[in-house]
């Protein structure tokens, strides 16, 4: 053997040459069949490569968590403790960054377009907006919670309407609009919730400090259903609790309605409706469903990339964005198929009817 040559490499030189000869395909498959151990061996690795194929699409089949966008910050894209969200008709996603004082504007895919607000007094300043809300006109509407009122801004901007003041509102975070353009708004130190027609003038109000029906402790979020219902979260209470429009309570649900395993505290965050009139609420840094028997079912949990979310929008076709806050400042965006959920309400109950 030439210094250098190796055994394998002399074993396939063709006799009387230096020329390299190289088994072809045929001649290796011969090989293979020809050696049980290498037959098998062959045969465990195909069965490895699809079966890790098979598991790489379920996963991604069953990844809920589409995209993320953000980080604390000051600058474009950046959050500091984001809270309100609302989608636009065209799909744009409108956040309220509440401590950097402005509204970021991101397209469906979460691409960033534009920013707007300043912090300060002034009738077209910001100070801490809480939740948003697009009007039946296209514009955003927020709570500017130092400032007390309801300030509504085109896309670009420019302010539209002022709706309230401090002798209606102290502190109003809560926020929706429905389809006809009036809007609900929670006040969190006055314990209430009062509906305005679209121009601004007061429909009526009600609630008050308490735990009663009727009452309230700290009503944070509030949401319009498909049938114009006033949804509210009364997080002190540890309720959710459904009026007629004109504020008559139809139903409450209570902690033990929600049947959350393990569970002895409840914080109940934001709301939204789907396409399909689902009440979706956040609880305990969850995503639930609503069943109309008051039970919560998963539908977003810490496994999906949750830390601490605050508010939720629903965003056809078959999404929902959320903001997440404390440890990330940033939005998510997940799969949501109402449809997953019909079964959940096939068969109707009621809790505390009022």
């Amino acid at each position: 053997m030439a210094p250098g040559t190796s055994k394998t490499t002399r074993d396939h030189m063709a006799p009387g040459t230096n020329n390299l000869v190289v088994p072809t395909p045929s001649k290796t498959a011969s090989c293979l069949r020809d050696n049980p151990f290498a037959s098998q061996m062959m045969h465990l690795l195909r069965e490895t490569i699809s079966s890790y194929t098979q598991d790489r699409k379920l996963a991604m089949e069953n990844q809920k968590l589409i995209r993320r966008i953000g980080k604390r910050g000051r600058g474009r894209c950046q959050f500091n403790n984001p809270c309100g969200i609302c989608v636009t008709k065209s799909g744009d996603i409108v956040i309220a960054d509440t401590d950097n004082h402005r509204i970021q504007i991101f397209t469906s895919e979460g691409i960033f377009k534009s920013n707007f607000g300043t912090r300060g007094c002034k009738v077209d300043q910001i100070n801490f907006p809480m939740c948003v809300a697009m009007t039946t006109d296209g514009h955003v509407a927020l709570t500017d919670s130092v400032n007390a009122c309801v300030k509504i801004f085109s896309l670009q901007g420019q302010l539209v309407q002022v709706i309230g003041d401090n002798e209606i509102f102290d502190i109003p975070y809560g926020l929706d609009i429905s389809k006809d353009g009036d809007l609900a708004v929670t006040d969190i130190c006055k314990h209430c919730v009062t509906v305005f027609r679209k121009d601004g003038s007061v429909i009526h109000g009600f609630g008050e400090y308490g735990s009663d029906h009727y009452e309230f402790d700290y009503p944070y979020f509030v949401c319009f259903d498909k049938e114009k219902h006033i949804i509210v979260s009364d997080s002190g209470n540890s309720c959710i609790k459904i009026f007629s429009f004109e504020g008559r309570g139809l139903r409450t649900f209570k902690q033990n309605d929600f049947k959350l395993m393990n569970e002895s505290f409840v914080s109940l965050q934001g709301m939204c409706v789907d396409a399909d009139g689902n009440i979706l609420v956040i609880c305990n840094s969850t995503v639930y469903l609503l069943a109309r028997n008051g039970r919560l079912w998963e539908v977003l949990t810490s496994k999906d990339g949750l830390t601490n979310p605050r508010c939720l929008a629903f965003a056809a076709p078959g999404r929902l964005v959320l903001t997440n806050c404390d440890k990330k400042h940033e939005i998510c965006i997940y799969k949501y198929h109402y449809d997953d959920y019909k079964s959940v309400n096939s068969v109707q109950f009621y809790a505390i009817n009022v």
